[in-house]
């Protein structure tokens, strides 16, 4: 059986310069820290990044630059989160106010913050799950919503703990503007044994962050000609004592050189799953945005219809360590004021499974990882057919008259001219959905049209449905080469044709294959 682990710490194999620093009598805030923040700014093309002890001491620091009020303001955040994303509001006295999570990334819901914000709101808050990018260009159109409506100058801080490397719009993140704090803790990509990065967007704050993240004091006078260089000068603002130190600098310096490697290695993967498990009954991928590349530090994927927990199972008893990674944060009791109602997420947690995607994964182990879940699926006796035999006429005629509430005859005496454009979800031979697929045939290419959608009343939240469309969108654009499909739309199916990956045209729900 194998051994796979989710998580693993990275060291260089070559540590001299780490033995070095060791050595040198001179091991905390030093050169090689400023070596370190050059190295860092050269990788990231930046110049406004500091090194500190932690990513949490970077949030905290980030609400403490940002001037604001305890009384008043508030924070728009994600509870599906590392903790440390809110503790750091928290440490600041703020307001939390819940976003929803997007069930389609597992970020951030961008529609759900819009709707919350309001005059109190001063910042959004949110974590890039997995290393998949938020899309920051719908987080300055949420910016310029706050200016024009609330009058509001609207702060982001972004949690990159997950996502150094990943890019957005062809840039890093952490270089688009905003506050953004990355963690170099021992399991990222990047490991220092410990400690965080921030990333200031601009000249002012950044001397600001770098004096406050050592007490305040100012460190290049202490140094002046005639000074006592064991007293500070004078602190006109106190600050705390988040810096980082030579010891970690120099580990970070070292494993510095094989970041392209680590994150090379780690999209490789992600890629590898994306295709290996695309065509899957039971597992729903999170979609690709084209404007953005993971850094993939966890492949996060959903475990449909229930079956989460078995799955789990199923994994570990295969020797592969599987985890969701982080718990809702609202859930805790210290976070009980803030408690809302959050739809989304309390599906997406019911579903959520984190297989490993790290740099040490490598191709037997991505072949042994896939075929495990493959197996998974093989056991659930769960298929997707179209409708052939006299006993799936029989069921089908059942779910349709749950619908309808017509004669069974009159419907199956439809049915005879058309049976292969009739798909049906079987679990455990027993038909739980059906839909029908309809070529239009055009000049150029054809139209697919999905209907009579149907789903047995006892199985309606369990993605049944939902899963199904998915697969005859699959078919409709790789089969029968359809540039577009479409489904009628019908007022009281619009929230579930959206969750379909459908968009509402006015007219019918419509999906076009290059989107």
């Amino acid at each position: 059986m194998e051994n796979i682990q989710l998580f693993k710490v990275y060291m260089n194999d070559d540590l001299q310069s780490v033995l070095d620093t060791l050595k040198s009598g001179m091991i905390t805030q030093g050169k090689k820290v400023e070596e370190f923040e050059q190295k860092l700014k050269d990788y990231f093309n930046y110049p406004y990044i500091l090194t500190l002890n932690s990513a949490t001491a970077g949030l905290t620091l980030a609400y403490r630059l940002l001037n604001l009020n305890s009384t008043r303001d508030s924070v728009i955040s994600t509870p599906l989160t590392c903790f440390a994303t809110n503790a750091a509001i928290l440490a600041n006295n703020l307001e939390i106010v819940w976003a929803d999570t997007d069930p389609n990334t597992c970020n951030i819901d961008l529609e759900d913050v819009k709707k919350k914000i309001n005059s109190s709101t001063k910042v959004l808050s949110f974590v890039h799950w997995g290393g998949v990018p938020v899309d920051l260009d719908k987080v300055e159109k949420l910016k310029e919503y706050a200016l024009e409506k609330y009058e509001i100058e609207l702060s982001v801080v972004e949690d990159c703990a997950h996502a150094f490397g990943a890019e957005f719009n062809g840039k890093k993140l952490g270089t688009h503007g905003n506050i953004c704090v990355f963690s170099l803790q021992a399991i990222k990509h990047l490991t220092c044994g410990d400690g965080g990065l921030i990333f200031l967007p601009n000249e002012d704050m950044y001397k600001r962050a770098k004096l406050l993240r050592w007490f305040g004091i100012d460190r290049e006078r202490r140094s002046l000609p005639g000074s006592d260089f064991r007293l500070e000068p004078d602190i006109s603002e106190y600050g705390y004592k988040f810096h980082m130190n030579d010891i970690n600098a120099s580990i970070g310096i070292t494993n510095l050189y094989n970041i392209y490697y680590i994150i090379g290695r780690c999209r490789y993967n992600g890629s590898y799953y994306n295709e290996k498990l695309k065509d899957l009954i039971t597992i729903e991928l999170f979609d690709q945005n084209k404007k953005s590349q993971s850094s993939y530090w966890i492949y996060t994927l959903k475990i449909l219809f229930g079956y989460k927990n078995k799955f789990m199972q199923f994994m570990k008893d295969k020797g592969v360590v599987v985890s969701q990674v982080h718990a809702r944060n609202d859930r805790h009791s210290c976070l009980e004021k803030f408690k809302s109602t959050l739809p989304n997420l309390d599906k997406v947690e019911e579903q959520i499974v984190s297989i490993p995607v790290g740099w040490w994964i490598k191709d037997k182990q991505l072949l042994y990882i896939t075929n495990c879940i493959k197996e998974f699926e093989e056991g659930l006796n769960i298929n997707i057919t179209t409708l052939d035999t006299e006993k799936d006429l029989t069921e089908y005629s059942e779910l349709l008259y749950q619908m309808n509430n017509t004669k069974k005859e009159l419907e199956l005496n439809l049915l005879e001219a058309s049976l292969k454009s009739i798909y049906i979800l079987k679990v455990d031979n027993k038909i739980v959905s059906t839909a029908k697929l309809l070529i239009e045939e055009k000049l150029y290419d054809p139209v697919g049209h999905i209907e009579d959608v149907v789903t047995d009343k006892d199985n309606r939240k369990k993605d049944y449905g939902k899963t199904l469309i998915k697969y005859l969108k699959k078919v409709a654009f790789e089969k029968y080469k359809c540039y577009k499909i479409v489904l009628s739309c019908k007022t009281e199916l619009e929230n579930f044709y959206s969750k379909c990956g459908l968009t509402n045209t006015g007219y019918s729900f419509t999906s076009y294959n290059n989107v």
